[in-house]
């Protein structure tokens, strides 16, 4: 290789002419080879690598890993010359751990499963206790932290601790005695009984230069002396393939919700387009508004003009539920024929907690979308209110653009069906009253079985 790239240096003036023999070739390449030697100090550079290997004899590295090492040293010199002395302190098993990491990392994309491996290897590679991975989630505005002693995912706000704090700031924490530093919050360990040591906490950075999460590592397994010049730099690669690695998933977390909703919009117009009686009706609204938006509870509230009322049915028990037409959300979500959305229930003062104070139930984010009866769209024959997002980890979230996007798309081909139903039209006879009132109480029979 070294012969090829010597002859293109020098243009190979023998390649390109026939009339050569096989000797005068030879002779030619090999003075391209001595020119592009000379010219790259190259016996000087072959000299130099071996007199550092014989003065230095690493144990734990072979030549050929020691000579990659310090080639690349040589490149960092320029831009990065603080981290020359600190880079030939990494040991070369610990560089092999990382290759092997880096690639493992990078091949995932699946979300959960991606969180998984760049925990996992880690923590193999900078010999830690724990390893604490807090990704941003712009949609609820919050790190969520994935770590190697939890079973769920906890939040954080940016800002908060020493996680918030280096994702804000971009800027690298290493801590050698935690207990000793004021930014560190004692109450997790007082609450656990857990004792941390040392805490190096590194920023997440993709190549626009936006933060996505900070990856912390806790208590340095090897001689109790904290984390080193040598775990910054293995963190700091780490860090850029794991900001890759994240990029990835949330594409691939993208790609799936977009092709689940598209499916599910396709169900639900083959679904409604069918002559649904009264029962299943409401009751289909309701699923495929759950399959379109995963939140804990869904609700479909009819507009019953004559009584001046918003009828349900309760997707837990079964019952039917009556309620004035200018009560709660839903009310007025119906009433003013608009749509609200609420991130913290407790927080808007038209929420009523009387329902979560006899139940224990805990409601958290709500939306409420009007179904337009056509043609005018002037007025709401119907509300669909749903209760506590449910994110990917099981968490609760708010509701975003995009959800109510789906929702209110969704509600348009609802209120052709809607608008179309008995359970909507003026009620003419003690008959047709009759047979709505019927349909309600079979939706509920459908609801309890």
């Amino acid at each position: 290789s070294l012969v090829t790239m010597a002859t293109m240096a020098v243009g190979a003036p023998g390649v390109s002419s026939p009339l050569l023999s096989p000797e005068e070739l030879e002779n030619r390449e090999r003075e391209a080879v001595d020119a592009y030697c000379r010219k790259h100090d190259i016996k000087g550079l072959v000299e130099d690598l071996v007199s550092r290997y014989l003065l230095d004899r690493p144990k734990d590295m072979s030549p050929h890993e020691y000579f990659a090492q310090q080639l690349r040293l040589e490149m960092l010199a320029g831009d990065e010359a603080h981290l020359v002395e600190a880079a030939t302190k990494v040991p070369g098993y610990a560089l092999r751990q990382l290759f092997e990491a880096t690639k493992r990392i990078t091949s995932e994309i699946v979300p959960k499963e991606t969180i998984r491996v760049i925990i996992e290897e880690s923590r193999k590679v900078l010999n830690c206790d724990r390893i604490s991975l807090f990704i941003y989630d712009k949609r609820i505005e919050m790190l969520v932290l994935n770590a190697s002693n939890l079973e769920h995912p906890i939040r954080v706000r940016p800002g908060q601790g020493i996680a918030g704090k280096v994702f804000n700031s971009k800027q690298i924490v290493n801590i050698t005695d935690c207990y000793k530093d004021a930014r560190f919050d004692q109450s997790f360990d007082k609450e656990t009984g857990y004792v941390t040591q040392h805490l190096l906490a590194f920023p997440i950075v993709d190549f626009e230069g936006k933060c996505l999460g900070v990856i912390q590592a806790i208590n340095k397994n090897a001689g109790g002396q904290g984390f080193g010049p040598a775990d910054e730099i293995l963190l700091s690669n780490l860090a850029e393939h794991v900001s890759v690695a994240v990029h990835n998933a949330e594409f691939y977390r993208a790609a799936i919700v977009t092709s689940e909703r598209a499916n599910a919009l396709l169900q639900m117009m083959q679904s409604l387009t069918h002559d649904l009686g009264p029962q299943s009706l409401v009751l289909s609204v309701a699923t495929h508004a759950s399959t379109l938006v995963r939140a804990d509870r869904c609700s479909v509230f009819l507009v019953d003009e004559r009584t001046q009322e918003l009828i349900s049915i309760a997707s837990d028990s079964g019952m039917e539920i009556r309620i004035p037409k200018s009560q709660g959300i839903a009310g007025e979500c119906a009433g003013e024929n608009k749509l609200i959305v609420i991130d913290d229930a407790y927080e808007d003062a038209r929420f009523n907690p009387e329902y979560d104070e006899k139940t224990g139930y805990r409601t958290h984010s709500i939306i409420a979308v009007p179904v337009r009866k056509p043609p005018t769209k002037d007025k709401a024959c119907a509300v669909i209110q749903m209760i506590n997002k449910q994110e990917f980890d099981d968490e609760i979230g708010r509701f975003d653009d995009e959800d109510v996007q789906v929702l209110e798309t969704y509600a348009m081909f609802v209120a052709t069906q809607l608008a179309q139903s008995s359970l909507l039209k003026p009620a003419n006879s003690k008959a047709q009253n009759l047979n709505a009132r019927q349909g309600l109480e079979g939706v509920a029979a459908i609801c309890e079985e």
